[in-house]
């Protein structure tokens, strides 16, 4: 099940009182489509995994994880590409970053699937972290480079 699937089997369970822990909105924008395209759908999938462990659903808290990794990997690569094409001098750490992130939640992942004792609040905050802190802290130092602003 790819992450798209996921959503569409989330969305169509009932919500009940669970509300959505992250909203987009435009002072997340990069200033790409692609990349914006794919931070909206990572906030989904990050909203997917809260509300299966809201629902203390650990077969979704699973698909959620994998979904997740999955579309990382797909991001960052596209993003990287998207770095390289307007010379985007941080690119080298940038990647490193991604990297350190991508092991992180593969490790985090491999806890879910082995059934290890994990902390749920940790959890959570390490994937809203993951978002938040590097799209505002990282991807937001790309936007001038996409958006024609840059001084070089």
């Amino acid at each position: 099940m790819d992450g798209h699937e996921l959503l569409k089997v989330l969305s169509s369970n009932k919500l009940g009182g669970h509300k959505m822990t992250i909203e987009w909105n435009d002072k997340l924008s990069v200033g790409n489509e692609a990349i914006d395209e794919d931070h909206k759908h990572l906030v989904k999938l990050i909203n997917a995994y809260e509300k299966a462990v809201s629902e203390n659903n650990l077969k979704v808290l699973g698909l959620a994880f994998t979904a997740l990794e999955k579309y990382a990997h797909e991001h960052f690569e596209r993003e990287e590409k998207i770095q390289q094409a307007v010379h985007y001098p941080h690119r080298n750490s940038h990647r490193e970053a991604h990297k350190a992130l991508l092991q992180a939640v593969e490790a985090k992942h491999k806890q879910i699937e082995n059934h290890e004792k994990i902390n749920i609040e940790e959890l959570s905050s390490f994937l809203r972290s993951w978002l938040i802190d590097h799209v505002v802290k990282e991807d937001m130092k790309l936007k001038p480079y996409l958006t024609g602003g840059r001084t070089q």
